[in-house]
């Protein structure tokens, strides 16, 4: 495998960063008006909320990406993780979950939570192994999310 880098966003990647979370949403009819919010406009909806956008980086291609944003109650939110097709089962969605996971805690959140969709299984899988559990599904941000799991840290 190549050496993949974890990255911090910049606008520089901004069209790498909105075709990797589109090719996966549109290939599971997952695209809805708030994932074009959060794709076209980072910085009022990630970086004004404190969050972040880490990259996965083979070479000079970003090759997967995920946010992770500041919620209620001493928590963090992951949003769009997403690995580009011929680089998945790799580990990259790992790395960059644990990237997450490490950030939270280097800033003592209580734990990590996410919404996903049941649709997304090699996903749910990875979450699952990460120590993700799923927990009451309550209000979801997104309309097409149907499973909420949280990570207690």
């Amino acid at each position: 495998m190549e050496r993949v880098e974890i990255v911090n966003y910049s606008s520089q990647y901004q069209q790498d960063y909105k075709e990797l979370s589109l090719e996966w949403l549109n290939e599971n009819n997952l695209c809805e008006d708030a994932d074009r919010q959060m794709l076209d406009h980072p910085q009022r909806e990630v970086f004004d909320k404190g969050g972040y956008i880490y990259l996965a980086k083979v070479n000079s291609k970003i090759v997967g990406a995920v946010v992770l944003i500041p919620s209620s109650n001493n928590s963090y939110e992951i949003f769009k993780l997403g690995v580009k097709k011929n680089y998945q089962q790799q580990g990259i969605g790992r790395m960059l979950m644990e990237c997450c996971i490490q950030h939270s805690k280097a800033f003592n959140a209580k734990k990590i939570i996410l919404e996903t969709n049941t649709a997304l299984k090699s996903a749910i899988r990875l979450y699952i192994k990460l120590g993700f559990k799923e927990v009451a599904f309550n209000c979801n941000k997104y309309e097409l999310s149907n499973l909420k799991m949280e990570l207690l840290l």
